[in-house]
This record gives structure tokens, C-alpha cells and sequence, in this order.
């Protein structure tokens, strides 16, 4: 594809704020565009945050320059506008500005260097095509194909899900190939270097929760859109953790034949749920499987323990598995409590995502 549809909305958006701003007559019209095009990037939530910076910078740096240039006269110019500059970057630290003061820098350098002689009409118009032009981007991103920060982030974790449905399903496969191939077809072993990408991806999506937060509003933590962020993180976090654990402790095979066939077939079943699970929450993640700006409802019915599982635990107290060595007994404890780990992360996650989205 040539343009997304991202590339494309800010080319049109950009566009029209061109043509706008020639067709008004008023000078300066160079900013619209500029604005639009510094701003309308990402999702809403971004654009949001971003232009928040842009007109705070722009403002800040407004008044800096007025008082620094009526003030700082009397000074040589390179050690005047030096000082200005350095307040400036005081008060943006102060603030908080992270991009802001970059504004501020720019309108300070030019407006003492190039529009001296027509200050105050430069500084009110540049702040009224920024203004302006921050409003139109942050409209062309609510109704030009819509980009929240809620909707990208809920399609992110539904594409880490399905990476994670990969991973268990090749422990699985591990453990009984032809269980696994009757579900789905070319689990390649598990490595390392997967796990790796599996929590790379993870950090990855935490940085998406300043856009997601900017966009809720004044109080995101308190907002279910932001709860249900958090709740996916978590089961991600704790599934990764389990599967990482499950790959390094390879299963059991000095023990009972018939003992290690159940072992395998049941942690097999067990992780295959957990497979068909997952794509139950993906089928909810889904964009066209809900309404428009609502959130997505938890799966139905809640999730049940494997009767295998639970039988294979019965056994386990037997005293025939007991008499094995110590070291294979700990080498079949650290897997069924990682099996267990990855089976209570996802009942923990639905029973939170219930009490997030209820009915």
C-alpha cells in the first residue's frame, strides 16, 4: 500500500488547512498547516497530548518574549536573548513540558530576530493559527477514520494474545504432538529468543498508556477503558512469565510410563483450553465484534478447571509418584505450578474484567 490511511488523513487535513489559510487573507497563514501537521500524529490521545504542549509552549514562549524584550534592552543581544532563553527552559522544566518549550525556543529566536518591528499582531496571530490549527487535526482524528488510543492498543494486545496462543500451543505440542495437530498445524518448538520477543512486545504496549491516558481525561486511572489496559497487562505479564518458566523446565520423563503419558496428555489439555481460551478473548478484542465506543464484554461462561487436571492432581498424591527422586519430583511440581500460574492468570483476568465491564 502506496498511503495508509493515517498518511493520507494528514495530507487531506493538511490540505485544507493550507487552502484555508490562503483563502483567509490573514498573514501568517503558514502556521495552520504547520500546526496540523505537528500535531495530527498517532492516535487521538497523542494529538491530544501533543497540542496541549504545543499551545502551553506557545503561549509560555509568547510571554517570555514580550517581558525579555521590553526588560533586556539595555543588554547585548547574544547574552539578551541567551537569558531569555534559559527561563524559558526553566519554566517549561517547571511545567512539565516535554516538546512545549521547543515551541517556545522558536517563537522567542524569531519573533526578537525577524519580527521585531510587528511583535504583538505576529504573536496573536501565530497563537490563533496554532490554536486553530491544533482544534482542526484533533477534529480530522475523531472524524476522518477515527485513530483512538483505546482502539490501538486493544488491537496491539489482541495481536500479543495471539502470540501467546502460538507459544502454548507448542509447549503443547511438546507434550503430545497429535493432541496439538488436531487443533492447528506447524507448532514449532519454543525458544528463547521467542520469549524474549514475547516481553519486548509487552514494553512495547506499556508505552502506548500515556496516549490511552490523555485521552480519558483528567482522571484515567479511575477509567474502566484504562482498568481493562491494565487487567490485559497483568494476564499478559503473568503468562509470559509462566510460558518463559514452562520453557526452560523441559517435562518429565524418567517416571512410570503410563504416569507420564497422563502427566503430558493432561498439562497438554490443560494448555490447548488455555489456546481455545484466548481465542475467545481475541474474538471479544475484536473491533467489529462490539459497538463503537464501547468497551468489550467478558467472555461467558467463566472458565472452568480441565476434569483431567484435577485428576491428575488426585494421582499425584499417590505414593507411587511419591517415590520418585527428589529431583524429578521437583521437576514435576515447577510444572504444574507454572500449568496452574498460567491457568489462574486467565481465571483472575475474566473475574476482573467482569467487575471492569459487568453483564
Amino acid at each position: 500500500m502506496l498511503m495508509s490511511r493515517a498518511e493520507l488523513r494528514l495530507a487531506v487535513t493538511a490540505g485544507l488547512a493550507n487552502g484555508f489559510a490562503s483563502i483567509s487573507g490573514l498573514p501568517f497563514g503558514m502556521y495552520l498547516p504547520l500546526a496540523v501537521l505537528a500535531v495530527c500524529t498517532g492516535t487521538y490521545g497523542g494529538s491530544l497530548e501533543l497540542g496541549r504542549q504545543r499551545l502551553l509552549g506557545s503561549v509560555l514562549g509568547s510571554l517570555v518574549l514580550l517581558i525579555g524584550y521590553h526588560s533586556l534592552q539595555g543588554l547585548p543581544f547574544p547574552l539578551a536573548i541567551a537569558i531569555t532563553l534559559a527561563v524559558l527552559r526553566g519554566l517549561g522544566s517547571w511545567l512539565g513540558l516535554q516538546v512545549g518549550y521547543k515551541v517556545g525556543g522558536i517563537i522567542v529566536v524569531m519573533g526578537w530576530v525577524v519580527h521585531d518591528q510587528q511583535l504583538g499582531s505576529w504573536l496573536a496571530l501565530r497563537l490563533f493559527w496554532t490554536a486553530l490549527g491544533i482544534l482542526i487535526a484533533l477534529l480530522s482524528l475523531q472524524l476522518i477514520w477515527p485513530s483512538q488510543a483505546l482502539a490501538t492498543a486493544l488491537r496491539s494486545y489482541n495481536l500479543l494474545l495471539c502470540q501467546l496462543q502460538q507459544s502454548l500451543r507448542a509447549l503443547a505440542a511438546q507434550l503430545q504432538p497429535a493432541l496439538a495437530s488436531d487443533q492447528r498445524p506447524g507448532s514449532a518448538p519454543l525458544t528463547p529468543l521467542q520469549i524474549r520477543g514475547l516481553r519486548l512486545q509487552l514494553l512495547a504496549l506499556r508505552r502506548q498508556r500515556p496516549s490511552l491516558a490523555g485521552e480519558l481525561g483528567s482522571n484515567p486511572q479511575r477509567h474502566p477503558a484504562y482498568q481493562l489496559m491494565l487487567n490485559l497487562d497483568d494476564v499478559a505479564s503473568r503468562l509470559i512469565t509462566s510460558i518463559g518458566g514452562m520453557q526452560r523446565h523441559s517435562p518429565p520423563t524418567s517416571l512410570d510410563a503410563a504416569l507420564v503419558e497422563r502427566l503430558h496428555r493432561a498439562e497438554a489439555e490443560l494448555l490447548l483450553l488455555l489456546v481455545a481460551r484466548l481465542d475467545l478473548w481475541r474474538q471479544h478484542l475484536e473491533p467489529g465484534s462490539r459497538q463503537r465506543r464501547r468497551l468489550p464484554r467478558p467472555p461467558q461462561p467463566p472458565l472452568q478447571t480441565p476434569l483431567t487436571w484435577l485428576e491428575l492432581t488426585r494421582e499425584l498424591n499417590d505414593s507411587g509418584a511419591n517415590a520418585a527422586s527428589l529431583d524429578r519430583l521437583e521437576r514435576i511440581a515447577a510444572r504444574l505450578v507454572l500449568c496452574r500460574q498460567a491457568l489462574q492468570a486467565i481465571s483472575d483476568g475474566e473475574r476482573q474484567w467482569a467487575a471492569i465491564v459487568p453483564g
